[in-house]
């Protein structure tokens, strides 16, 4: 009798087990690809001491450890000598040394920030080939101390709580990277320079171990737009270039100050090349960006000193975080939303050939068709050239002209 009781009860045993597993396959199967939901129901708070007069909140999750620990992120800022005891100083006095490793790149050694001076020249087109050493460098020696990599310039100003907040819903073991999408020449679209993207590790590896090497893959020589090559890289290597926006569709990452996404003014296709580039469709005022957002371009260095005493000194009395531990996921998660197009510019009426000049009758505007032999020769009128480098990540347009 107790031995047939004592059966019954381990099978009892392994038919909970056994439906447990397949209860929590089939929940992991529902998830979104690429997104994690496995946020702890027991986050806690508690408080930590920052200095002898602030205490702020901090979420813990279930293992007692903060973000900072959970979703290590080395942060690796392009910059040049010239640039040295300016803009990258700015850097590393206000969000560089929130990040878990903060490294600076150069051309040359500069012990005081200090720097790395790669085997690379300076200039626009050599940042291709600093971006691909910087990286090499990275992974050779910080492999196993990081989860993610985020590259910066040394205007670009980085809210790294938040970029790791978004990151947390990732598996850095997926082959994915992110930053302010744009869909012109690279096929899945490619992520501004300027305004930062961050890779995961198996990203990371698989640019090192396999692109670095392989001139099919990745461009091997210094020249060419760096954030386009990062894509035509990525793109080869099967790297996903993920949504970065919130669930609302605000972005995160962005190529300019917060003064052009507030204010962007009206979205006309052939007024600013930046409606033509953009993947996503723009939002603007009030709702222009995420109550979680990354990163804006463009920062002069009295201006990050700024927005540093705004996020992180002036605290208003009251305010209750109210966001959930991981965020919700964006809305293009699967990568298969359309492209947003700008719509054309509205047809204008053609403008009158005459002005009046009095009451009594009208002057007509006509082209001046004498000269003089001492007049220059009439010039070539050129339509402005829209070209801009890979730091600011504008669409080139090739340069008209008319007689």
């Amino acid at each position: 009798m107790f031995r047939l009781l004592r059966q019954s009860f381990v099978s009892l045993l392994v038919s909970v087990v056994v439906g447990c597993s397949v209860i929590a396959f089939l929940i992991q199967s529902l998830n979104p690809r690429f997104y994690q939901n496995n946020v702890a129901d027991d986050n806690r708070k508690h408080q930590v001491n920052t200095s002898k007069s602030q205490t702020i909140q901090v979420i813990v999750n279930e293992k007692g450890q903060d973000l900072s620990d959970k979703v290590r992120i080395l942060c690796w800022v392009m910059t040049s000598p010239a640039n040295h005891e300016t803009k990258a100083l700015a850097v590393k006095e206000t969000w560089g040394p929130r990040c878990n490793v903060l490294l600076f790149m150069s051309s040359t050694n500069d012990t005081k920030l200090p720097t790395v001076g790669l085997p690379v020249g300076e200039g626009r087109d050599a940042l291709w080939g600093k971006t691909r050493e910087a990286f090499r460098y990275v992974w050779e020696r910080y492999q196993y101390e990081v989860d993610w990599i985020l590259k910066a310039d040394d205007d670009t100003y980085v809210i790294v709580e938040n970029l790791r907040y978004f990151l947390s819903g990732f598996n850095t073991l997926e082959p994915l990277y992110f930053g302010h999408k744009f869909k012109a020449i690279v096929k899945n679209g490619f992520f501004s320079g300027g305004a930062g993207y961050a890779l995961s590790k198996e990203a990371i590896r698989r640019f090192v171990t396999i692109g670095y090497h392989n001139a099919s893959l990745c461009r091997k020589d210094h020249g060419g737009a760096e954030d386009v090559e990062m894509a035509n890289c990525m793109e080869k290597l099967n790297v996903s270039a993920m949504d970065t926006r919130d669930s609302q569709g605000r972005g995160r990452f962005f190529p300019f100050g917060v003064n052009f996404h507030y204010f962007p003014g009206e979205i006309y296709a052939d007024v600013h090349w930046y409606w033509n580039a953009i993947y996503y469709p723009p939002t603007q005022g009030r709702n222009c960006c995420s109550d979680s957002t990354i990163s804006f371009h463009y920062i002069d260095q009295r201006t990050m000193y700024i927005l540093d005493l705004f996020f992180y000194q002036i605290r208003p009395f009251g305010l209750v975080d109210n966001r959930p531990a991981i965020p919700e996921p964006p809305p293009d998660v699967n990568l298969t939303a359309p492209r947003w197009f700008a719509p054309p510019k509205p047809t204008t009426p053609t403008p009158p050939t005459t002005i009046p000049t009095s009451t009594k009758g009208t002057t007509t505007l006509k082209p001046n068709t004498t000269t003089s032999q001492t007049s220059a020769p009439s010039t070539k009128k050129v339509v402005t050239q829209k070209t801009v480098d890979s730091s600011s990540t504008m669409v080139n347009a090739n340069a008209t002209k008319k007689n």
